[in-house]
């Protein structure tokens, strides 16, 4: 077994995050034997029920009962049968390291379900129910929601309406990674080497002329607000550890700096870090000499540490700026601080901010499609949490857990509803779309 030596104080703790993480994830090598009853609403015992939790699966006895072992947790629980509703639950590892974890299940009947989805406001709900689907990407666009998707190995950019019905399909070439929105709200179909730029005429959809991915990117992707005077241009410095936020002007063209921080400390660490390991990056300190070293690090070990250095450490500074009811703000989590100004780029005030000192914080913030509602995104064990932020105070207003399906990806939020896709646990050639009753 060889040993990492770290002496740098900054890397050090790094490695312990990596270190603890590593033995949280590995603290239940062991299995646990799960045993569980399915019953139905009337308490009867529900027999055949198909089972699947984590990688096993098996079906209930002629008593309604299963027993599943396992040892990867948090895992998520599926229950099928003709006559029920799906049931779904994430199961998170059981306290003081029992080996046996005992469940019940009540099965809902399957024809009340339409019902239940109307009355109870913590129930999740298909955004889009065809389940042969494979939900590539999604966004929202006024009150319908675009869809890129595969079904029988076509391709499609798929219109639906607000309650999920399909209003058209356009067939598209194979393999499209996502979408992305630009500054200006137009949306672009991405590819690996080519970007598409979208347009929406009464039902239809048309797709302009694809152009190269990477000099697209590189005009579309720094503008972050547009206005009807100005345009918002983010700029990362050495590192990543520079955020600085230029206005525009759209008639004069003339730049004047918006907002700028900066971590010098871990810029001046990773100047060091950069310059031991041959790192061909821009340096905080261009004049920067690193210090002769008796014992200097192998070819390999330089090679492990750029890809450390490109994995992790170069991480952007996370102070985003955005649109708020008309106002801008920039949350400057490094400071601890947000800033706002009116849409003409003058400053207006500023104020403290805390919430991403709570545990779980995972350096995300979204804003709702009508720009008027904040959330930040909390993580345990593949569970999200969402806290609305007020953004004039940055105080936690409400909290919602995404309580069904365990790391949603791709979050957008419209009309007090979480929209996400679910990585199916067991297959993951398929990804359905869900969305969520928020709080008021």
């Amino acid at each position: 077994m060889s040993y990492l030596c770290i002496s740098n104080p900054f890397l050090k703790s790094i490695l312990m995050v990596v270190i603890a993480f590593s033995v949280h994830q590995s603290a239940y090598s062991q299995d646990v034997v799960v045993k569980g009853t399915v019953i139905n609403e009337q308490n009867q015992r529900v027999v055949g029920a198909e089972v699947r939790l984590g990688q096993q699966n098996t079906k209930t006895n002629s008593k309604g009962n299963f027993l599943l072992k396992i040892n990867e947790f948090p895992a998520q629980l599926t229950i099928r049968h003709a006559l029920y509703t799906d049931y779904l639950e994430v199961i998170r590892a059981p306290e003081y390291r029992r080996d046996t974890l005992f469940l019940n299940v009540i099965m809902e009947n399957k024809e009340t379900e339409l019902d239940e989805v109307t009355i109870n406001a913590t129930r999740v709900i298909w955004a889009y129910q065809k389940a042969n689907t494979h939900i590539i990407d999604f966004v929202l666009i006024d009150s319908e929601i675009l869809l890129v998707c595969k079904e029988d190995h076509n391709y499609f950019l798929r219109r639906l309406d607000s309650i999920g019905e399909k209003i058209m399909d356009l067939p598209i070439k194979k393999n499209p990674l996502n979408f992305f929105e630009d500054c200006t709200g137009g949306t672009h179909l991405v590819y690996a080497d080519s970007i598409f730029e979208l347009k929406f005429i009464g039902k239809s959809i048309g797709m302009l002329a694809g152009n190269s991915y990477i000099e697209t990117m590189e005009i579309l992707s720094p503008c972050v607000i547009s206005s009807e005077d100005n345009f918002i241009i983010k700029r990362l410095g050495a590192h990543n550890k520079l955020v600085e936020y230029t206005k525009l002007d759209r008639n004069t063209k003339k730049p004047s700096q918006l907002y700028i921080t900066s971590d010098i400390q871990q810029m001046r660490q990773l100047d060091e870090y950069a310059a031991a390991n041959d790192i061909p990056v821009p340096l905080w300190n261009p004049n920067y000499r690193l210090p002769n070293v008796v014992n200097a690090s192998s070819d390999r070990q330089k090679w492990q540490n750029q890809q450390f250095y490109n994995q992790i450490l170069k991480k952007p500074l996370y102070a985003p700026i955005f649109e708020i009811n008309d106002s801008v703000f920039v949350f400057d989590h490094f400071k601890d601080s947000a800033l706002v100004y009116n849409i003409s780029g003058k400053y207006i005030r500023s104020f403290q901010i805390s919430y991403h000192y709570l545990e779980n914080w995972k350096s995300e913030l979204f804003l709702n499609e009508e720009k008027t509602k904040l959330y930040a995104k909390y993580e345990i064990e593949g569970l999200v949490t969402l806290r609305q932020i007020n953004p004039s105070t940055g105080k936690v207003i409400n909290t919602d857990i995404l309580e069904k399906h365990i790391h949603p990806i791709r979050i957008q939020i419209r009309n007090n509803y979480a929209y996400y896709i679910y990585k199916h646990y067991l297959d993951n050639s398929i990804h359905y779309l869900y969305k969520q009753p928020l709080k008021e």
